[in-house]
């Protein structure tokens, strides 16, 4: 019987190794896949900051060119003031009704843009939707009228000597 217990011992070691070393297989496996799916995670998480980032990148990039565009269009607008004035200053004093007509020319101009958005607003129903536009466009004559008017007379900075 030394040998049949040696036999069954041996057998039962051997069952018990391939048992142990299959869980062993499988537990490796199912560790694997964790391990696969918390990689897949982490570069999801990393695609997603990276998606994120672009998106502020371009999000940046819109705003820059739209201030851009408007630094571009306000110094266009005070290019213009500054040639007008300048050219209104580089003028020669002529008859004296040339002057007067000169000097009355703004405004007449103002007085009369005022008067023209008055009549219309005026003319207009109470209820009608364009009397707001009209009304708009009237404070905004009117404001650029009088910055213009007024800034044009500003008073000059004495010459550094």
């Amino acid at each position: 019987m030394d040998i049949l217990g040696t036999l069954l011992g041996t057998g039962a070691s051997a069952f018990g190794g391939g048992l142990f070393g299959l869980l062993g297989n499988v537990a490796t496996k199912i560790v694997g896949i964790y391990e696969v799916r918390q990689a897949f995670t982490q570069e999801q998480a990393k695609w997603s900051h990276e998606t994120d980032l672009l998106r502020l990148q371009m999000q940046a990039k819109a705003a820059e060119t739209e201030q851009e565009m408007q630094i571009a269009q306000s110094q266009g607008s005070w290019g213009g003031l500054t040639a007008s004035v300048s050219a209104e200053g580089g003028v020669a004093n002529s008859y004296p009704w040339v002057n007067a007509v000169r000097a009355l020319t703004r405004p007449a101009l103002t007085l009369g843009l005022a008067l023209f958005l008055a009549c219309a607003f005026f003319a207009m129903d109470p209820g009608d939707i364009d009397r707001a536009y009209v009304a708009d466009s009237l404070v905004f004559a009117a404001v650029t009228a009088i910055v213009w008017w007024f800034g044009d007379r500003a008073p000059r900075k004495p010459a550094l000597r």
